[in-house]
């Protein structure tokens, strides 16, 4: 089945989120990450910060915490100052603390720093290669850096490890989406579909995926609540009335659909598409 017209909607995952979801899946381990890569040099060092006393406070959090706890905050709160503060910590104590060297990874990654943030990613598998969390944010990075292939082949590496990852389903699902293999995006997006995923983007993916193996039902099934949760989502409106004048002839509701669409302003990159959907909505209803 040929569905050139699907707008999917890519890369859902953000890096923080990544790291929060590492802390609760990984391994029982008291440490954090602290190492910078020069990418010039390719020279790592462990980086020192002031540590105030015990009774100051700092970005919000008691600095007479542990390390670990003020990373736990930190990331908690999304704060790179203060998980770069903390995992320097936890390095220079410990410099093979493998949650601290993925935390610090993606702070790098944030600041598209990539090289480092491998580095720091390929070190902490080094020393622990079954945590699923690290080949997760390993494929993000790849993509980030446009490779795909090797993107692919860290989601699926984590996937291995754990099959329920909700994070690396919804990621390598928006690949598959793009290349249109809907049958192996449909797997991977099942993942977070099942587990209640809420974002927006893995939902339009999954409803792309679905008509594209002709679950056209479930697919209208998705966008029917992604429109009630989110009325002026315009790629949501114009894939659900693709939807429903391509693959459901439901030519008067896509209709409607499409002036909803032009109402709020379609982008303009869309208007041949939607004027094709439009003609043949209005020969549909002749």
């Amino acid at each position: 089945m040929k569905l050139k017209r699907l707008i999917p909607t890519l890369v859902i995952a953000l890096p923080m989120s990544l790291i929060v979801g590492c802390a609760s899946s990984e391994k029982k381990q008291e440490s954090d990450p602290v190492e910078v890569t020069d990418a010039a040099s390719g020279k790592v060092s462990v980086q020192s910060h002031h540590v105030d006393s015990p009774s100051a406070k700092k970005n919000g959090a008691v600095t007479g915490a542990t390390a670990s706890e003020r990373l736990t905050e930190a990331v908690r709160q999304q704060n790179d100052e203060a998980i770069s503060q903390a995992t320097t910590e936890i390095l220079t104590s410990n410099p093979k603390d493998v949650r601290a060297l993925n935390a610090l990874a993606m702070v790098y990654y944030k600041r598209g720093r990539f090289e480092a943030a491998e580095y720091l990613l390929n070190k902490a598998m080094a020393i622990d290669n079954d945590r699923t969390e690290l080949y997760s944010n390993l494929g993000l990075i790849k993509m980030a850096q446009g490779e795909k292939r090797e993107a692919i082949q860290a989601f699926r590496k984590g996937l291995s490890l754990n099959s329920q990852d909700a994070v690396i389903g919804a990621n390598l699902g928006s690949i598959y989406v793009k290349e249109k293999d809907y049958s192996k995006a449909e797997l991977a997006l099942e993942i977070p579909y099942r587990k209640g995923t809420k974002d927006i983007k893995t939902l339009s993916n999954y409803a792309i995926a679905l008509t594209g193996t002709g679950k056209a039902n479930k697919a209208e099934e998705i966008y029917e609540k992604l429109m009630k949760d989110n009325p002026g989502q315009r790629d949501i409106m114009l894939n659900y009335s693709i939807l429903l004048i391509d693959h459901k002839q439901k030519y008067r509701e896509g209709l409607d659909l499409l002036n909803r669409l032009k109402f709020v302003g379609a982008p303009s990159e869309s208007r041949n598409l939607i004027k094709d959907l439009e003609s043949k909505a209005k020969a549909g209803l002749k």
